[in-house]
């Protein structure tokens, strides 16, 4: 679990810790464990940090427009034996909205209309693309500017990976 520190300002413009835990969006999608740590809403501008945008019915694979998000996505590795119930599972993939963009004949395979980075957290995890593959170990950064892509754990290790997502008006 992702230790999530948030700041603000308080109403007399003095800096604060807003919150030091884990996020309250944490989803088990049985491959996958997605953790929402942060997103930013032009359109719901919050300076003083009143209301945890994170704290939603919902996970949106793509930033709110002009917006970003940042997560980090944990992934299992192939063959890894999912751990929650199936009812869990359910609940869980009924809270993720992506918009869409997983291809259903390939799966894994997709393209976001975001410039996202990635940072490799510990590791390692296989970035395939239309014309070839990659692996990458911790430490070792992606710029992914809404290309089609997929993500594969074949190691024996869970891999984390820490996502920015940036709307981009470039990419729409």
């Amino acid at each position: 679990m992702t230790r999530r520190i948030v700041t603000g300002n308080n109403p007399e413009g003095k800096s604060y810790f807003v919150q030091d835990g884990p996020s309250p969006t944490r989803l088990n999608m049985g491959m996958v464990i997605n953790e929402q740590i942060w997103i930013d809403d032009p359109a719901k501008p919050d300076p003083m940090a009143a209301k945890d945008p994170v704290d939603v019915e919902k996970i949106h694979l793509h930033p709110p427009d002009n917006g970003s998000s940042f997560r980090v996505v944990t992934f299992f590795p192939e063959g890894h034996t999912t751990e929650i119930s199936h009812e869990e599972l359910a609940k869980n993939m009924s809270r993720a909205d992506d918009g869409g963009v997983f291809e259903a004949d390939n799966p894994g395979m997709h393209t976001t209309r975001t410039i996202d980075y990635a940072i490799i957290l510990s590791g390692e995890i296989y970035l395939k693309l239309d014309q070839g593959e990659i692996l990458l170990q911790a430490g070792d950064i992606v710029v992914q500017r809404a290309t089609r892509h997929g993500w594969y754990n074949r190691g024996d290790e869970p891999c984390p990976v820490a996502f920015v997502l940036i709307d981009s008006p470039n990419y729409r």
